[in-house]
């Protein structure tokens, strides 16, 4: 900085260098730590299948590796006049064919989702998993309204930047040539990151992200910029026993998974540790407390630790007193979180209570492992007791069952033998048990990508696709990330071949589970096929070419043929998985396919666009049984085996009102009215446990994407 001051001092132009010095110093003050990097321009997105009119921003499809955007000032029958949006001077005659929409930041996109078809192996009133062609980007930003804090695990593997033309940005090749390839990467993944975090559930969710050698450390660091206050372990797994060849440098046969344990979450327990002898108890006992006995461990509810998230001051709702009555030994509630400006020596104890304080061993203030709603939860379930008295310090320590024991009790692997005076559990196994922590290094012949990679996706496909994920690796880190969650919603948006959703049906055929997947990939073609393609005269956007990408010729057949068990030319699928069933079996699951499409703000706003936004509105509501794809006629719709109502005509409330207070299994329900008053007034008519949304005002308002980086929305 002092080689720049004295440069700033000797410029010319004082007025300048004070600008200059004051945007230096607002960039020191946004970041003083964490990792660097320039945030580079939010990428543009190609728009196939969406119509050429005037106002619409384009690229030439007829122009290879031109990455100009222009503007259409006019549309005559098949001819579009169009302009260069940085210049604006040159008006060129384009034939529309030879244009491809696209959506340049900053502009306000208003997505729906159109079916492209559906697999309905399961039960027809159960849940549905969905497969969805989309930009990510713009696919995350429009989960946000459907699934806001509501995924209990992402899991993704997104482009490991190996310099080997492996990814785009701004529809362009990032190459090892390239000298911002390592900030361009990090400013795309910290984008779709950030509203990643939006989708979690903040109580308790994992996210999974997988990475090799090439930007494992950039990584590792983004990740603590943006889950600070969350557990993160970094995972070695060989996926590669023979290793892959690197001139003048070790074999390489492993790569990573970072996990971030969000909340609550904590791995679930599971037979395989994954990395000694498989099919043998280790040498070591399973705990100090969960030996060969039946003792269950009980958690500490204080969070330990030195590092930055145990902290008040950095998780300050976690910070709240508990009400112990010392003389039945027993916790009975719990105060309010305190602001960081409040002293809680000051807080008044209510009579003959003794206020607990998360406080550390050395009296600097920590905070619970757990926010005070989902405490009150464990309290009243009887998965809270008190546990020694340190006379020395003073000091009562609380212990709590944490939600995978909780679980097993459902699931049988603890008996519950009673309860205490206070209506504390007491459980122990149901025998000896053998269920472990998984460790950090996973070496097992299953995750070894080529054959459970590469020669799975070719048997049930039919096609060859670079570099998947072995099925039983990904198998694994879920039952690690959502062992214990039979219901959980699963999202992958780098999904490429489908990996993550085999992986959840397995896992659900294994243990009985009900878990869905979300699978969002976009429908690129490799730069080889594209080569190929313009050759044999095809372009962007036209059947020929988006029937190669990866979507509709990898990801949808290969989910299509696991669910069913039959291949694209309806045959049985060749094969056993590890535990000796059939492929040809499939699974029982739901799943529909869809394309994100890009609609028209108007016909929204007028309500044109209904059948666009009706499968929005269906995964918002759970995506379970029956959907509503069409206005009706009556002025509202309940179907029977649907979970949500739509109330199309205000004049209609009252029937509609009464429907939906003599249905318990409804919890969703959309009133399409103008005012907010009446919508307002039909609302408050409505049972509490049903959450009221309102159209089209609110799609509009809440559904806008495309115009908020939140990124920079982040930095600043």
């Amino acid at each position: 900085m002092a080689y720049i001051d004295d440069v700033l001092s000797n410029l010319g132009d004082q007025d300048a260098a004070q600008v200059i010095r004051a945007e230096l110093a607002r960039i020191r003050d946004r970041q003083q730590f964490g990792i660097f990097f320039e945030r580079h321009l939010p990428e543009h997105t190609a728009l196939p299948g969406t119509p050429v009119v005037a106002g619409a921003r384009v690229m030439r499809r007829d122009r290879p590796g031109d990455e100009a955007i222009w503007q259409v000032t006019a549309v005559q029958g098949e001819i579009a006049y169009i302009t260069e949006s940085s210049s604006n001077e040159t008006t060129l005659a384009v034939s529309v064919g030879d244009l491809m929409p696209v959506a340049v930041f900053g502009e306000p996109l208003y997505p729906g989702l159109q079916s492209v078809a559906r697999v309905e192996n399961g039960s027809p009133e159960g849940a549905w998993s969905a497969v969805i062609n989309a930009e990510n980007h713009h696919a995350l930003e429009t989960l946000r309204y459907t699934h806001r804090e509501k995924i209990d695990c992402i899991y993704i593997d997104p482009p490991y930047n190996t310099g080997a033309r492996d990814w785009r940005y701004n529809n362009d090749y990032v190459d090892g040539q390239d000298g911002y390839r390592h900030s361009k990467w990090l400013a795309f993944m910290e984008r779709r990151l950030l509203l990643a975090r939006d989708l979690l559930n903040p109580e308790s969710s994992v996210l999974v992200v997988t990475i090799d050698a090439k930007e494992v450390h950039h990584l590792g660091c983004l990740l603590e910029q943006i889950f600070p206050t969350s557990v993160r372990q970094m995972v070695t797994i060989v996926m590669n026993p023979n290793g892959s060849p690197r001139a003048s440098e070790l074999l390489r046969v492993e790569e990573f998974a970072f996990f971030v344990f969000i909340g609550n979450a904590v791995p679930s327990r599971v037979a395989d540790d994954l990395l000694g002898e498989q099919g043998r108890e280790s040498e070591q006992p399973l705990s100090d407390v969960e030996n060969s006995e039946k003792k269950v461990r009980w958690e500490r509810l204080l969070r330990g630790g030195v590092n930055s998230n145990s902290s008040r001051v950095d998780v300050p709702t976690w910070f709240y007193p508990l009400y112990l009555d010392p003389k039945k030994r027993h916790v009975v509630g719990a105060g309010e979180p305190l602001k960081l400006d409040e002293d809680w020596r000051t807080v008044p104890a209510p009579p003959g209570i003794t206020l607990l304080w998360p406080l550390k061993t050395d009296g600097r203030e920590g905070i619970w492992r757990m926010r005070r709603e989902s405490f009150l939860r464990k309290l009243e379930a009887g998965h809270v007791r008190v546990g020694q008295y340190n006379a020395k310090r003073d000091r009562w320590s609380v212990l709590y069952l944490p939600d995978r024991l909780a679980n097993m009790i459902e699931t049988g692997e603890l008996i519950l033998t009673g309860r205490d005076a206070n209506g504390v559990v007491q459980v122990e196994y149901n025998g000896t048990p053998r269920i472990r922590t998984a460790k950090t290094v996973w070496n097992r012949v299953s995750h070894a990508a080529g054959k459970h990679g590469t020669e799975l996706v070719k048997a049930l496909t039919g096609r060859p696709f670079p570099f998947p994920k072995s099925l039983y690796a990904v198998v694994d880190a879920l039952r690690i990330a959502v062992g214990d969650k039979p219901d959980a919603v699963v999202l992958d948006f780098f999904a490429g071949s489908g990996t993550t959703g085999h992986a959840v049906a397995k896992l659900n055929a294994e243990d009985g589970g009900r878990r869905r997947f979300i699978l969002v990939t976009n429908n690129e073609v490799g730069p080889e096929q594209a080569t190929a393609l313009r050759a044999a005269g095809h372009v962007p956007g036209d059947p020929g070419w988006e029937e190669q990408g990866i979507a509709e010729h990898i990801t949808w057949p290969r989910i299509r043929a696991a669910v069913t068990g039959r291949n694209p030319q309806n045959g049985p699928v060749p094969g056993t998985y590890l535990d000796g069933t059939s492929m040809a079996d499939g699974f029982y699951e739901n799943v529909e396919f869809f394309r994100l499409a890009y609609l028209d703000r108007d016909s929204v706003s007028l309500g044109l666009a209904f059948e666009a936004i009706a499968p929005l509105l269906w995964l918002k509501a759970g995506a379970t049984g029956a959907r509503i794809d069409h206005v009706d006629a009556t002025g509202w719709t309940l179907p029977d085996h649907a979970k949500y109502g739509v109330l199309f005509d205000a004049s209609r409330a009252r029937p509609f009102v009464r429907s939906v207070q003599g249905r318990r299994d409804v919890r969703h329900v959309f009133i399409v009215s103008r005012s907010a008053a009446v919508f307002a007034q039909v609302a408050a008519e409505l049972p509490s446990r049903v959450e009221a949304v309102h159209l089209w005002d609110d799609y509009l308002t809440s559904f806008e994407i495309g115009t908020v980086d939140v990124a920079e929305e982040e930095a600043a």
